[in-house]
């Protein structure tokens, strides 16, 4: 049996302790911008700022896809996308070369287009990101940094995507799969080799 004296004593070390890892705690929690209750479809970090597409799920469908940009600390920028909105996400997919294929999925506000890309198969030079661009433009691309946080790929739960639009399915009708070009070889330079 513990006395009240060595009893406080122990509670004082335990609290010391957890108070020593809350920081610790609060930085691996903040590679993502998505909350505790929402599903991490993407997130990385993406030069010095954290990229993150996130959902709400209510009896298994998606009835909420929100995108937020910032740092770790500061979301700079969030789309969100719900039945009763109007805008919603975009998809496609892209070959890159003969063993390449480009994921994207993207917003727009205005004229601007805020483009989260995977690159899969054995000639991408690196695997996703986040673009910015006006029409044709890219105004900055930043690649996600690799490590055990980073999912710069696109979750099967929101998409698969297949060789092509027709052999991909988006699982909510708030992410539209469609035929359309990007400018990914700019987005994804490959050397000439991996096409002779």
């Amino acid at each position: 049996m513990f006395s009240n004296d060595a009893h406080g004593s122990w509670r004082r070390r335990i609290a010391l302790a957890l108070f020593g890892l809350t920081p610790a705690l609060a930085f691996a929690a903040a590679k993502t911008h998505c909350q505790a209750d929402e599903k991490v479809y993407f997130s990385c970090v993406a030069g010095k700022k954290t990229v993150s597409l996130c959902g709400d799920v209510s009896s298994g469908s998606i009835t909420k896809l929100t995108y937020r940009y910032g740092k770790p600390d500061k979301v700079e920028l969030e789309f969100s996308a719900t039945s009763a909105s109007g805008p919603h996400f975009m998809a496609t997919v892209e070959p890159d070369s003969p063993r390449a294929a480009i994921r994207e999925v993207w917003f727009d506000r205005g004229d601007i287009r805020y483009l989260m890309h995977a690159c899969q198969g054995g000639d991408c030079p690196y695997g996703g990101g986040l673009a910015v661009l006006r029409g044709e433009r890219i105004l900055s691309n930043a690649k996600c940094q690799r490590g055990p946080d980073s999912m710069d790929f696109f979750s099967r739960e929101l998409v698969e995507f297949g060789d092509g639009t027709e052999h991909s399915t988006s699982h909510t009708p708030l992410l539209e799969i469609g035929d359309y070009s990007h400018p990914i070889d700019k987005l994804y330079p490959l050397p000439d080799q991996v096409f002779r």
